[in-house]
């Protein structure tokens, strides 16, 4: 029998609700009103998607943004809050896991596998994360409130696993893993934009509560989007492209757009960064360099043949606390968390870069020698100078979607405020939500989905 919170909401009276934003927390959210009966309507002043877009090299499609599917089971608790059944994405599993993670110690490939050295250090590290697994569902997707039972029996596994250390740095050293398996797991902090003496102690335990179930719809990443605006369709969800927010009133609900149109709404839903938010509402914006998550350069190369590399390469910097300096004065690391995915000739480089907003081409010196460095590390030098086509997308881009200074993540919290237990501003003023990454904690489709999730049930109690 499937628990319910004792929070879980009941039916609420049908509502117009605007949600500015068409990026993928923006859509999800708008599928979850909608199936609720509101009248959901979706301002996006460019194309729906967010950072998910579709390229085109050398011939050969590419889809930007997400490009690892981890914890599935929020997406099917997703599907099962729309009351779908299947599952129209067709998730296969990603050969490799999280990929092999060149360390300076050495490779590491996670999940790491029975006969390698490190298999006796990882299955340790995974069974002390393992007590979690139950409840991490509960945790990515159900509003932080501690008189909910079933949260607070979440929040007591997170404690017990986690040790009471704060930092996933602490952690990672309380293990007292071989050097090589702990610079890996200290990885995946970055991979949500903080370093790892920043990020809650949660992200040390991620790659082992995902490292086996990893994956990605058949058709590709793009394929989440086409699903979540069908679903938004199905349920009477109106996406508005081109339709740019320029105010939003002090008045309840009320909004205006570019070209003079005014519009008004029982309830708003912000899914922008909410520094751009601030300035719809005339209020100072306030976005400090040093306070930002991390921004990206992200390479697409179509090469003339099979890379024949791994699914997913990861190349940490070698040491995360000149990284972490580097990242803090806006700086450019000299070297930096790289993600490398290669599927035949299509291959995507994703370089980590400070989020200051520069325009960072593939002609760039600092590009350059990071690119070169990854070639180097993979054993394929010169392999995107082979390449027929490549496509940069730099900070510059990311920035002109509203986040300061391309800030993948928005703005980074202190660690004691990071974390599912930690209640977020969600309700920005009455009648004012928000949604996104800018205010769920961590990065990737787990967090846009259970944020979503959670918004939906906020306001479903109100």
């Amino acid at each position: 029998m499937r628990q319910r919170s004792a929070l879980s909401p009941q039916p609420s009276a049908p509502r117009s609700v605007g949600i500015l934003g068409g990026g993928l927390a923006g859509i999800a959210l708008a599928a979850l009103l909608g199936h609720r009966g509101h009248a959901v309507t979706v301002y996006e002043r460019d194309r729906a998607g967010g950072k998910l877009r579709r390229v085109t090299v050398g011939g050969l499609d590419f889809d930007t943004g997400p490009s690892l599917f981890t914890f599935p089971d929020v997406w099917r608790a997703f599907l099962a809050r729309l009351g779908e059944e299947g599952d129209s994405l067709d998730l296969r599993p990603l050969p490799g896991g999280l990929g092999l993670h060149h360390t300076p110690f050495g490779a590491v490939p996670m999940p790491v596998p029975p006969g390698h050295p490190l298999h006796p250090a990882w299955e340790a590290y995974r069974a002390a994360a393992q007590p979690l697994a139950p409840h991490l569902t509960t945790l990515l997707t159900t509003p932080p409130h501690l008189t909910d039972p079933i949260f607070r029996r979440a929040s007591a596994a997170l404690f017990r696993a986690t040790g009471g250390h704060l930092t996933a740095s602490a952690w990672v050293h309380s293990r007292r893993l071989p050097p090589a398996l702990a610079h890996a797991v200290g990885t995946h902090a970055l991979n949500a934009g903080l370093a790892p003496q920043d990020a809650p102690s949660l992200y040390a335990l991620i790659p082992a509560l995902a490292a086996g179930d990893v994956a990605r719809p058949a058709s590709g990443m793009g394929a989440l989007l086409d699903t979540l605006l069908a679903l938004g369709r199905a349920r009477g969800v109106r996406v508005l492209e081109g339709a740019e927010v320029v105010r939003v009133g002090a008045g309840r609900g009320s909004l205006s757009l570019r070209g003079g149109e005014e519009r008004r709404h029982d309830l708003l839903v912000s899914a922008l960064d909410p520094a751009r938010l601030a300035g719809l509402l005339g209020r100072p914006v306030r976005s400090p360099a040093h306070r930002r998550t991390v921004s990206g350069v992200a390479l697409y190369a179509a090469l003339p043949g099979e890379s024949g590399l791994p699914a997913t390469s990861v190349l940490p910097p070698a040491d995360f606390g000149v990284f972490r300096a580097a990242v803090r004065a806006g700086a450019l690391p000299p070297d930096t968390l790289a993600l490398v995915h290669a599927d035949g000739p299509r291959l995507a480089v994703l370089l980590t870069a400070p989020a200051t907003g520069r325009d960072l081409g593939p002609d760039h010196p600092w590009v350059r020698g990071q690119v070169g460095r990854v070639e180097h590390l993979l054993g394929v030098p010169g392999l995107l100078a082979s390449a027929r086509d490549v496509v940069a997308l730099p900070p510059a881009h990311y920035a002109a979607g509203g986040h300061p200074g391309g800030a993948i993540y928005g703005a980074a919290l202190p660690v004691w405020r990071g974390g599912p237990l930690h209640p977020q501003t969600y309700r920005r003023a009455p009648g004012l939500w928000q949604v996104g990454t800018g205010v769920h904690p961590g990065g990737g489709i787990p967090a846009v989905l259970g944020g979503a999730l959670i918004v939906d049930r906020l306001i479903a109690q109100t």
